[in-house]
């Protein structure tokens, strides 16, 4: 019974869309879907709804969303924007626009998981990043530094930081021999900018000009002689506080939440591949042909980007398909060499 509602609601979930009318395969192929538009007010492509009920799932959570137009927490901008890998603008194929952070606005979700396929090809490929640990440095990177100011102090810029709890205390400490901060934060919690201020002490310290030649710069004192030591008496053994095969701690860093998220994710794109987030993916061989993995890894990434909802693999599945036509064609073309007759 549960199956057949399911289903129910998803048929009237797409039935209910005025713009539900392209199928799956006509929205690379650029009919009527190319009259979708970006509204900058709602900061969605006009034909996300339709896209969502052919291209995601879970179905029934597409299709409550559709008929009760409960979008929270449910949606995600991303999925607002035909782009369930949450992608940012590089003049993709699709690209119609760009959201105040960026993130594309892509045609179809067709567009949306052929860039997603091209892109992580680029960081395989190109630049070398084989692992996901190492992919998802560069796709979703820490949003801190540290930043290394006068006298060896640390400073951590962190997103935002002028609406922090930990801003405003400093803010109060204000004039009282400590630190002080600036922390001013843009309209709608966007990254704003820090000044620091860091007190000198009230008398500099006096340091010795070196004498490079005689009666120039001060005399070095002399310095008092100490008394020899006495050799230190031996102590019986102690056993050691840890064996070698204890690993050492991990050294404490400012970004460590970030650094967790991205561990998260990366755990996630391998989990069921029998592989580690530092192990090669194996996603396209040489010649930029996809390899099986490659769809495991690109469900596991929207997953994790949308939340509860994931590309289905369906959408996947037709982006592969893609990107090995294309490669293959490149292949073959590289094959062709120069034209018959023309000197080598």
């Amino acid at each position: 019974m549960v199956p057949e509602t399911l289903l129910a609601l998803f048929l009237a979930g797409r039935a209910l869309l005025p713009d539900a009318l392209a199928s799956p395969g006509e929205a690379v192929s650029g009919t009527q879907v190319t009259e979708a538009r970006y509204e900058a007010g709602e900061r969605a492509v006009t034909n996300w709804r339709s896209q969502a009920v052919e291209a995601l799932e879970p179905k029934a959570a597409i299709a409550l969303v559709t008929l009760l137009g409960a979008e929270r927490p449910v949606v995600t901008r991303c999925v607002k924007l035909n782009n369930y890998w949450c992608i940012k603008s590089a003049r993709w194929n699709g690209e119609i626009a760009t959201d105040n952070e960026g993130h594309v606005g892509f045609v179809s979700a067709d567009h949306g998981a052929d860039a997603a396929a091209t892109l992580l090809r680029r960081y395989y490929l190109d630049f070398g990043r084989k692992s996901a640990l190492a992919i998802v440095r560069r796709w979703a990177p820490a949003e801190c530094n540290i930043a290394t100011g006068i006298g060896g102090v640390a400073v951590l810029a962190v997103k935002g930081i002028g609406g922090t709890v930990r801003a405003r205390y400093l803010a109060s400490r204000r004039g009282k021999g400590r630190v002080r901060y600036t922390a001013k934060a843009r309209p709608g919690g966007k990254s704003g900018r820090v000044s620091m201020v860091i007190p000198m002490a009230p008398k500099t310290p006096r340091y010795r000009v070196p004498d490079i030649a005689s009666g120039m710069g001060e005399k070095q004192k002399a310095e008092p002689r100490r008394p020899p030591r006495a050799a230190a008496r031996p102590q019986p053994g102690r056993e050691p506080a840890a064996t070698a095969s204890v690993a050492p701690k991990a050294a404490v860093t400012a970004c460590a939440p970030d650094e967790q998220r991205l561990r998260n994710y990366a755990s996630r794109m391998v989990e069921g591949l029998n592989l580690g987030p530092e192990d090669d993916l194996k996603l396209f061989a040489e010649n930029g042909t996809p390899q099986p993995n490659l769809a495991h890894v690109m469900l596991a990434m929207s997953a994790f980007e949308l939340g509860a909802l994931r590309a289905s693999p369906d959408l996947v599945e037709r982006a592969i398909l893609r990107a090995g036509a294309k490669a293959e064609a490149a292949a073959t073309t590289a094959k062709g060499g120069l034209p018959q007759g023309s000197a080598q």
